[in-house]
């Protein structure tokens, strides 16, 4: 019976043998063949629980991760979405002013004007001065489309780092007016009493002919006045004379009678003219002296 129950049982394990032949190693097959019963049935049941055993953990995690890996790139050939960020656009900068502001042709007011920028109105800067004294900005008062304003009074909503830094126009050359002159003092010298001189630069275009001048004693109140037709040469008590300025010359006048000068204040109106005796054109001037 035990005989019978040995060979049943080799029968059994030699069709497990012929099923798992295949998939064994060649190695492991012809090992089978050689071996005795007992022995075939060790190796036999040695190699199918190898082949049988399931995968380390270590083989599992690594399975995984690839499997992981595989799922987060793209599939091959197909490109990836781009992510848009959307970047908000900035108006140019804006300007409105406190007090009302002339605009001009340049940065100046030397420069025509060609409009105003007025309390509660507002434009768009396109340029500036370097030192962002004067903002270059769309003329409010149409034509022409530009013009330069005084930072003064300008509040500038916005960036304007970016804005371009312009050169300013040529100066306009002024025309000189017909008649025109420039006046100082000139000293006080004592001459009996103390005789007040003013300098005069005539600037004009036309000769100067005739003069007066009245200085005051803001002190004492004490007005003196001198009327000529002559300009004096140079600033002493008896001066040489010359009876008119031309253009880009320089002359004197005075007057006297003031017995104190020390700690006294003066001021001097100047009165010239484009003929004798205060006729023709007149312009007048008037400085002080401390």
């Amino acid at each position: 019976m035990k005989k019978s129950g040995f060979h049943y049982l080799l029968s059994i394990l030699a069709m497990v043998f012929a099923l798992l032949a295949c998939d064994l190693p060649f190695s492991v097959a012809t090992q089978a063949e050689n071996l005795s019963a007992t022995e075939t049935m060790q190796v036999l049941a040695t190699q199918v629980a190898g082949t049988l055993q399931p995968q380390s953990d270590s083989e599992e995690e690594t399975t995984s991760g690839a499997d992981s890996a595989e799922a987060e790139s793209p599939a091959e050939g197909v490109t990836p979405t781009p992510t848009i960020t959307l970047t908000p656009t900035l108006g140019p900068p804006i300007v409105h002013v406190s007090v009302d502001t002339n605009c001009r042709f340049g940065p100046g007011s030397v420069y025509e004007y060609l409009g105003a920028l007025l309390v509660g109105e507002e434009t768009v800067v396109t340029g500036k001065l370097a030192d962002e004294s004067f903002w270059y900005i769309e003329n409010p008062d149409l034509p022409p489309p530009y013009c330069w304003i005084w930072g003064a009074y300008a509040q500038v909503e916005g960036d304007t780092s970016d804005l371009p830094i312009l050169t300013p126009p040529p100066t306009p050359t002024a025309t000189p007016e017909p008649i025109a002159f420039k006046t100082e003092f000139a000293g006080a010298i004592p001459c009996g009493a103390y005789a007040f001189f003013a300098r005069i630069e005539n600037t004009g275009t036309v000769a100067i002919e005739s003069l007066k001048l009245d200085v005051v004693d803001t002190t004492i109140n004490l007005t003196n006045s001198h009327v000529n037709d002559l300009f004096a040469t140079s600033v002493v008590c008896t001066p040489g004379t010359t009876p008119h300025l031309q253009p880009g010359e320089v002359g004197y006048t005075f007057t006297s009678g003031f017995t104190q000068i020390t700690n006294h204040e003066f001021k001097a109106t100047v009165k010239v003219c484009t003929q004798d005796g205060l006729a023709g054109e007149c312009v007048t001037a008037t400085f002080t002296v401390p």
